[in-house]
């Protein structure tokens, strides 16, 4: 609710309040329920439902790079980066799985593993937040 604009939040409050006062609700439920209501509120009486500042950050943000699929090609394998139409060229499975992955890793991008027949083997995505402790 921190991120709410003032008006916004004061009403999401007050709609949190009554409905764990009057229908017992889990309170997770009841916030979340009240935010969407105050921001209905807010939208039909011409009110903005967005932060007044421009600073407010997200921390769950991930910026992903552009992903790797290695995938059978007529001289072999080839690794082939999203959106683009070039492929890198190797000789074995294990070589373009190799670079794929070190690419991968280092664009916080992921790899999608092709089987000969074309189908998806397995895919692994390379998040550096991975394990990073939740925000409260």
């Amino acid at each position: 609710m921190k991120n709410l604009p003032a008006p916004v939040r004061n009403k999401a409050i007050e709609i949190a309040n009554a409905l764990l006062e009057e229908k017992n609700m889990n309170e997770g439920i009841a916030i979340a329920t009240a935010i969407s209501r105050a921001k209905d509120w807010a939208a039909n009486r011409g009110k903005s439902t967005e932060p007044a500042s421009g600073d407010s950050r997200s921390t769950d943000v991930k910026h992903h790079g552009a992903d790797r699929y290695v995938i059978p090609d007529e001289k072999g394998w080839a690794v082939k980066q999203e959106g683009g139409h070039r492929k890198t060229h190797y000789d074995t499975k294990a070589d373009a799985v190799k670079h794929a992955r070190k690419e991968a890793k280092e664009d916080n991008a992921a790899v999608t593993i092709q089987r000969k027949d074309g189908r998806v083997q397995s895919r692994t995505s390379y998040n550096p937040h991975k394990h990073a402790p939740k925000q409260a």
